[in-house]
């Protein structure tokens, strides 16, 4: 019989591989919860950003869910549809929309709230609760250290300013 060492990942490989599994197995729990509700990912983000700014224009939603204005465009239409967007006319410009959850939207806003707590126990159940505030600070530091501008060349060549 044929023995293997078991080796230990290098964190310098393994790191970016790890961080985007267990951001798709957490994705993965919270999708989950929000299809309880029959939604999608992307209604439950839309309803989200609505209930948190009432009254947003399709650009403006688009550019927060990140998405095209086609795509946002559809996913309005299948809101509105569905009883959960409200469309009226800005009085201050009638060429433009503005988009208000409804009553329905709102009771599933809470609804997603849930979900995300219930996604966020789960986290918690597995890591404990020393754990996940450990990791929740690293995460939070990695994210900012990623954001800020740096000047080194490897990074600046990453961002297209060339070399001296």
């Amino acid at each position: 019989m044929l023995i293997t060492p078991q080796r230990t990942p290098d964190a310098s490989v393994e790191l970016g591989r790890l961080l985007r599994r267990a951001a798709r197995s957490a994705t993965r729990v919270y999708r989950s919860r929000v299809a309880e509700l029959e939604l999608t990912h992307r209604q439950a983000a839309a309803i989200l950003a609505l209930v948190e700014k009432p009254g947003a224009t399709l650009s403006s939603l688009a550019e927060t869910l990140g998405a095209d204005q086609a795509t946002a465009s559809a996913l309005v239409d299948r809101l509105l549809a569905g009883g959960l967007v409200s469309r009226e006319t800005d009085p201050a410009d009638r060429r433009r929309a503005m988009l208000h959850p409804t009553e329905k939207a709102l009771h599933l806003a809470e609804g997603l709230a849930g979900a995300r707590r219930a996604s966020e126990d789960r986290i918690r159940a597995v890591l404990g609760a020393a754990n996940s505030d450990k990791l929740a600070g690293l995460l939070s530091r990695l994210i900012d250290g990623l954001e800020a501008p740096d000047s080194s060349p490897i990074t600046a060549a990453a961002n297209g300013a060339r070399r001296p």
